[in-house]
C-alpha cells in the first residue's frame, strides 16, 4: 500500500504535517478531511513497491515467531515513548522485511487512521495475530498498558519459538531415522531382491515362505512402482484429511498422549503451552475466563483442550481453578497443586511463570535423553530390518547344494 507524506491546516489555520498509508490520494484527502484537515500538500513518498503492484506477482510468505517478537518489542519502545500508534506502525512497517507482515501492519495503520482501535484493526488479520495476541493488545488498550502487554506478547512469542525448536529437537531424529529405514528397504527391494531371485529361477529352488514373500513383494514393487506411490500418497492424504477432522484429531491427540517414551513428552509440552499463555494472559489482565480460552487454543492438543473448557465451565459457575484441574486427570499434580498456591497468595501469574519455567527446562532435559535413547534403539531397528531381508534373501543358499544335485 502506497504512502502518502502531507501538509493540512485544521480549521484555525495550525499547520500540520504526517505520514499516511493509502490506496490513493483521493482516500488520503477523505481521512484528513474526516479529521477536519484540510490537505495543502501531498506527495507519495518512494519506497519498496506495493505486493502485486507490477514487477513480480505478490507471494504470501509465512511470517515466524521471531518477526512477531521484533515487531511486538519494537511497538513496546515506540509506544513507551509517547509516539502515537500510527505512527509507531508507520516507524515499525518500515523496518519489517517480511512483505506479509509488512503489508498487514499497514493495513492495520490504515485501519486505525479511519477511526478502529488497534485490537479491532489487528483481530482482522487473525492468520498472523492469534487470539492469545489481540487479547493482549485489547487488555492493553483498556487499562493503559498496551506498551506493558505488547512486551508480555513478545515473552510469550519468544518462549514459544524455543518451546518449538525443542519439539523439533525431539521428532527430528525418530523421522529422519524412519524415512532413511524406508530408503533402504526400498533400495534393497529394486536392486538386491531381483538379482537373488533371477539365481533361484535359474535353479528353480523351493523358496521359503518369508523369502517367497520378500520376492513377491519385490516383483510389485518393481512392476507396480506407480500404484505404491499412489497408495503411499493416497494413505498421507486420507490420514492428514482424517486428522482434520474433530473425532480424528481427538482420537490422533489421544494416541499422542499415550505414545511409549513420547507420550510423556507430548503431554508436557501440551501442559507447557498451557500455562506460559494463561501466565502472560493474566499478568497482562485478560479475565480469567477469556485466559482460560486463549489458552486452551495454544495448548496444542484437543484432550487438553477439551480438559481446559471444561475447567472454564466450572470457574464461571464460581469454582475455583484447582478442583476442576484435578478432576480432568490431565494435569500433574504438581500442576494443580502450584496453581492453588498462587490462587490462595493472589500471584496466580507469578506461579504459573514457575510452572512454565519449570517444564521448560523438563522438556529440554526430557528430550536430550530420549535423543540418547532412542539413537541407539532407532540403529538396531534398522540394523533389524537390514538383517530380516539378508536372512530372507540368504536361507534358500542353505538348500542350493541339494537342489543342484537333483538335477
Amino acid at each position: 500500500m502506497p504512502t502518502f507524506s502531507y501538509t493540512a491546516r485544521d480549521r484555525a489555520g495550525a499547520q500540520t504535517n504526517g505520514v499516511i498509508a493509502a490506496k490513493d490520494p483521493t482516500e488520503v484527502r477523505e481521512v484528513l478531511r474526516n479529521k477536519e484537515l484540510f490537505v495543502t500538500t501531498l506527495k507519495e513518498q518512494a519506497g519498496p513497491s506495493a505486493p502485486g503492484a507490477g514487477g513480480l506477482p505478490f507471494k504470501s510468505k509465512k511470517v515466524k515467531l521471531n518477526e512477531l517478537v521484533v515487531m511486538s518489542r519494537q511497538m513496546a519502545t515506540l509506544v513507551r515513548s509517547g509516539i502515537s500508534i500510527v505512527e509507531c506502525l508507520h516507524a515499525v512497517g518500515m523496518q519489517t522485511e517480511n512483505i506479509t507482515l509488512k503489508q498487514a501492519i499497514n493495513e492495520i495503520r490504515l485501519d486505525v487512521l479511519t477511526g478502529s482501535t488497534l485490537t479491532d484493526a489487528m483481530r482482522k488479520h487473525s492468520r498472523i495475530l492469534n487470539e492469545m495476541y489481540v487479547s493482549l493488545v485489547q487488555a492493553g488498550e483498556a487499562g493503559g498498558v498496551l506498551e506493558r502487554t505488547l512486551e508480555i506478547a513478545a515473552v510469550q512469542f519468544d518462549q514459544e519459538a524455543e518451546l518449538q525448536e525443542k519439539v523439533k529437537a525431539a521428532f527430528v531424529y525418530p523421522m529422519v531415522v524412519l524415512v532413511a529405514s524406508v530408503g533402504v528397504v526400498f533400495f534393497m527391494l529394486v536392486f538386491i531382491v531381483p538379482v537373488f531371485a533371477k539365481v533361484y529361477e535359474q535353479f528353480h529352488a523351493t523358496l521359503p515362505p518369508v523369502t517367497l514373500a520378500l520376492v513377491l513383494l519385490s516383483s510389485f514393487v518393481l512392476h507396480y512402482w506407480w500404484m505404491v506411490i499412489i497408495a503411499s500418497y493416497a494413505g498421507m492424504w486420507g490420514f492428514r484429511r482424517y486428522i482434520r477432522t474433530p473425532a480424528g484429531r481427538l482420537v490422533f491427540d489421544r494416541v499422542m498422549l499415550k505414545l511409549p517414551l513420547l507420550g510423556p513428552l507430548n503431554r508436557k509440552i501440551a501442559v507447557a503451552r498451557f500455562t506460559q499463555t494463561f501466565a502472560g494472559a493474566t499478568k497482562a489482565g485478560v479475565p480469567i475466563l477469556r485466559a482460560l480460552a486463549i489458552s486452551a487454543s495454544t495448548s496444542g492438543n484437543v484432550v487438553i483442550m477439551e480438559a481446559i473448557k471444561k475447567v472454564a465451565g466450572f470457574v464461571k459457575d464460581g469454582a475455583t481453578l484447582t478442583v476442576p484441574l484435578e478432576q480432568t486427570g490431565q494435569f500433574p499434580p504438581m500442576v494443580t497443586r502450584m496453581i492453588a498456591a498462587g490462587e490462595q497468595s493472589g500471584n496466580l501469574d507469578t506461579m504459573l511463570e514457575e510452572v512454565t519455567h519449570f517444564y521448560n527446562r523438563d522438556i529440554e532435559y526430557t528430550v536430550n535423553k530420549l535423543t540418547k535413547i532412542l539413537e541407539p534403539a532407532m540403529t538396531v531397528v534398522v540394523g533389524g530390518i537390514v538383517l530380516f531381508v539378508l536372512l530372507a534373501l540368504y536361507m534358500p543358499i542353505f538348500n542350493l547344494t541339494n537342489v543342484v544335485k537333483s538335477h
